[in-house]
């Protein structure tokens, strides 16, 4: 080999050297768990901009930061957009349920506003606010059953839930509760409230006097929803590591 055959080798073991680690590099930021939370935004925007427009993204995203990055997002312009995009009325889709009650999803409480704050924000855009649920908070939803619990979770030291039926209605889910759970450690106890009504067959009156959650927006990531109260609520998909230091999977599985 002549000296310049040697140093064009050279050159190239270099340059391929390089690409190698710039491409490891770039596979260990495309696993990191920053990438991937910003992956699955991406994604999430361009499925919302192809299903109802760009205006709705932009709310969605805002909601969703204000979830996934705390403090990005003021607590103002969090109900800001949670107003709007109630106002926006948008058509859910038509598995909106099989959304929310698909095996193994619960549903973590995010942030809640009262009716207060609500009644004041839509008098005056940035008057109310809304509150990040200081304890572990989340719900779980069975199509199968037809059945709903909901409680507050202390790691896997003890929980308190409550269980009963529920019945969908278009975008209006009510519900009744008929059961609590206490728990410690790995020992459950159920203690009855009163007997279990089938939701179904009760005439309108009487299913006007339930409580009910009002969906103004479902995903398989967020949901956004007024209560009976007059009261907002943001859900967010809750992740099996948060639902493991939770305590969540030892007691929705």
């Amino acid at each position: 080999d002549t000296p310049n055959d040697h140093a064009i080798m050279q050159c190239s073991l270099h340059c391929a050297q390089h690409t190698s680690s710039r491409q490891a590099s770039l596979g260990r930021r495309l696993r990191s768990p920053q990438c991937s939370i910003r992956r699955r935004l991406a994604l999430q925007s361009a499925k919302i901009v192809q299903e109802t427009g760009p205006e709705v993204e932009e709310l969605v995203s805002a909601i969703r930061r204000a979830c996934i990055f705390p403090g990005t997002i003021t607590a103002k312009r969090t109900l800001d957009a949670m107003l709007k995009l109630e106002k926006m009325r948008v058509k859910p889709s038509p598995a909106w349920a099989d959304i929310i009650s698909a095996p193994g999803v619960h549903w973590r409480l995010m942030f809640t506003a009262a009716a207060k704050d609500v009644v004041a924000a839509q008098k005056k855009p940035g008057a109310g606010s809304v509150t990040s649920f200081p304890l572990a908070a989340c719900q779980k939803f069975d199509g199968r059953e037809g059945s709903f619990e909901n409680g507050v979770f202390l790691g896997n030291l003890a929980h308190l839930t409550f269980k009963g039926p529920m019945a969908l209605d278009g975008r209006r889910l009510s519900f009744d509760v008929d059961k609590m759970y206490i728990g410690l450690g790995p020992w459950r106890a159920c203690v009855p409230l009163k007997a279990e009504r089938d939701l179904a067959a009760l005439d309108a009156k009487e299913r006007g006097k339930l409580p009910f959650f009002l969906y103004a927006y479902v995903d398989d990531g967020l949901i956004v929803g007024r209560g009976r109260s007059g009261g907002l609520a943001v859900w967010m998909r809750a992740d099996s590591e948060w639902a493991a230091r939770a305590g969540v999977l030892q007691v929705y599985g």
